[in-house]
């Protein structure tokens, strides 16, 4: 009577020991950690990103308005911090906002709004420099590359349970109610995205600096920055130069 040589156990060659899969385990969270860091030195700086922002985008005349009043608001509070003409000074009683170096829309109307904000702040604004502090306005458009990702994202959790969900209820629902229920959807995801402005980043952006000063020093000074609609570009810069041509005789 032969007796079985197999004592029950798997071969030795078909064994997976614990300590391969740790091995494994750790050389690719090495992997990960390693692609993360930088070396100790380098012939450059390494490029990071700051913390993520909001910057407001122009998009419509009223726009324009409330970024005016703004600055407005952003200076007489810088005046009041310099004790500059908003101080009970006899020789610094009145403002003059002078006209834009650019005569771009922009520009044009962001000075009337601005005036208009200055005046319903108390401050009184004249008609002509002569005998006043002036308030100048700078007006920088910058074009950068364009499909910058701007760090914002739709969570796919939130909508793929939406719709899971409502795949759920469409199932068991009349086509009525299904089509109700799809609008409401759709309505929920547009009022969780509704602070951030459709399409991509904005190439155009638009610094307004506005600084009130005398002859020897900066009495107050506000910038800030916006995203402007790349469609919109021609009314952030002056209008083409116009040229005269002489004409002689039937030429």
């Amino acid at each position: 009577m032969s007796k079985s040589t197999n004592s029950g156990f798997c071969p030795a060659s078909s064994i997976q020991h614990p300590a391969s899969s740790i091995q494994r385990a750790l050389a690719l969270c090495a992997g990960v950690v390693l692609t993360a860091c930088a070396t100790p030195y380098s012939e450059a700086p390494t490029a990071t990103n700051f913390p993520s922002s909001k910057q407001l985008k122009l998009q419509a005349g009223s726009h324009w308005n409330a970024i005016a009043a703004n600055a407005a608001v952003t200076l007489v509070n810088s005046l009041k911090l310099g004790k500059g003409c908003i101080a009970a000074q006899p020789e610094c009683d009145r403002i003059y906002v002078k006209q834009p170096n650019e005569a771009s829309a922009f520009a044009q109307a962001f000075r009337t709004s601005f005036i208009t904000s200055l005046v319903n702040a108390g401050v009184s604004v004249a008609k002509s420099p002569v005998g006043a502090k002036e308030v100048d306005f700078d007006i920088q458009v910058v074009k950068f590359s364009p499909r910058r990702p701007d760090g914002t994202f739709n969570s796919a959790t939130v909508i793929y349970a939406g719709l899971w969900g409502l795949s759920g209820v469409w199932e068991q629902a009349s086509p009525g109610a299904a089509g109700v229920l799809a609008v409401g959807a759709f309505d929920a995801y547009r009022w969780l995205t509704a602070e951030f402005a459709a399409g991509p980043t904005p190439q155009l952006e638009v610094i307004v600096t506005v600084s009130a000063s005398d002859a020897a020093q900066y009495l107050g000074r506000a910038t800030n920055v916006y995203y402007v609609a790349d469609s919109d570009a021609m009314l952030y810069s002056p209008p083409p130069a116009l040229y005269n041509i002489a004409v002689t005789g039937g030429q």
